[in-house]
């Protein structure tokens, strides 16, 4: 697993919590699945992602900020009995990703304390896949742009404390290194505190 996507992701964060001057600034941890799809869907079965994120709004409506996640996928059925077959029984592929992106928010106007919002992100992924084989295991890992969209909605409870739930699909551009573009949807449940 290299570093470098997290390093990077760190240093966002860092740099949005230097910006605590003006406006509003939020920060918190996400959790839920990961759903492949498209050619990525035959060698990864459905996974799960946990991460921390923080945005600062420069205004009610516009923001920016970072998200630091790391994401984790089985083989797909049909690849991990290729590898029984190839390798002997128990053999099994690991898919992962380290997610160190950028974003820009649109919050969307709204009265009451439902916050829905639009939301797309660019950056690093550092993929990696493991086979663990009776034999011994084998492991690789490359770091590749991608981007993502998506939105949710936050609930605020308190004037410094939101939860809510988010949803975007992630498309990294892995094909010149693992053989398709390693696109998936994400779903889950954040948390976040802050304010001015």
């Amino acid at each position: 697993m290299s570093s470098k996507a997290a390093i990077l992701g760190i240093a966002m964060l860092a740099v949005l919590a230097g910006s605590a001057n003006a406006g509003t600034n939020w920060f918190g941890v996400t959790g839920g699945m990961g759903i492949p799809t498209g050619d990525y869907s035959d060698a990864a079965a459905n996974g799960w992602h946990i991460g921390a994120t923080g945005t600062h709004m420069m205004n009610d409506q516009w923001g920016f900020g970072a998200d630091v996640a790391y994401h984790a996928w089985g083989g797909s059925d049909d690849a991990n009995a290729a590898a029984e077959l190839a390798f002997g029984p128990g053999s099994e592929f690991k898919w992962s990703a380290i997610q160190a992106t950028a974003h820009g928010v649109m919050a969307i106007p709204t009265q009451g304390s439902a916050k829905p919002y639009l939301k797309a992100g660019l950056g690093l992924y550092d993929l990696g896949l493991k086979l663990d084989t009776p034999g011994g295991n084998v492991s690789d890992s490359n770091s590749e742009f991608g981007f993502n969209v998506g939105g949710g909605v936050n609930f605020v409870t308190h004037s410094s404390m939101r939860w809510g739930v988010d949803a975007a699909y992630h498309i990294v551009q892995a094909k010149n290194d693992v053989g398709s573009d390693v696109n998936f949807f994400q779903v889950g449940l954040d948390v976040m505190w802050g304010g001015h």
